[in-house]
């Protein structure tokens, strides 16, 4: 290999290893790892995995109202029941996820207030789909799921807020 390969060869390894360095710092690494450190924990899943979909659900407000500062600043007034109601009228959730947001929401309700907290099979029998999310032991999974899946709905915005450098030209980041 001549030295101009191996210099052809090392910018690509940069480059390789600046959109590692980017996808390892990014908040949305961030997020899944946080969520790998609770798997055992239901009750401390339930409260980070809620934590982050009201996270993606501020982030779809401020991205589509017009007053979104007064709805996202003012959670008496606005909590997250009316924002994902809210995104709901609007058509920028669907009503079968805003069904499983608002069973979520309740679901952390619960984790948050009672003094002994588990998620039982009948907690889990309204899910709709694949049927092994409906088994307690497969909650992380279904977690995992419902943050990936709205992620992935949303990927343009939530891409350039939460995975600077990897989610295009208006990278926007202010961190988690």
């Amino acid at each position: 290999m001549s030295i101009e390969q191996a210099g052809k060869k090392d910018k690509k390894n940069d480059g390789r290893d600046l959109f590692q360095k980017h996808l390892k710092d990014a908040p949305v690494m961030q997020i899944f790892k946080e969520l790998s450190l609770v798997k055992g924990h239901t009750r401390l899943l339930v409260l980070v995995a809620h934590g982050f979909i009201e996270l993606l659900v501020n982030a779809l407000v401020n991205h589509h109202l017009k007053n979104s500062k007064k709805v996202t600043s003012d959670v008496r007034s606005y909590p997250h029941s009316t924002k994902i109601l809210l995104l709901n009228e609007l058509g920028i959730i669907e009503d079968s996820q805003y069904k499983v947001f608002d069973w979520f929401r309740k679901l952390r309700n619960k984790a948050a207030h009672q003094p002994i907290f588990q998620v039982t099979k009948n907690e889990l029998k309204n899910i709709s789909s694949p049927e092994k999310y409906r088994e307690p032991d497969n909650f992380y999974d279904l977690c995992i799921e419902l943050i990936g899946g709205f992620w992935n709905q949303h990927i343009p915005i939530f891409g350039t807020k939460f995975a600077p450098g990897l989610g295009g030209e208006n990278d926007e980041s202010d961190g988690i």
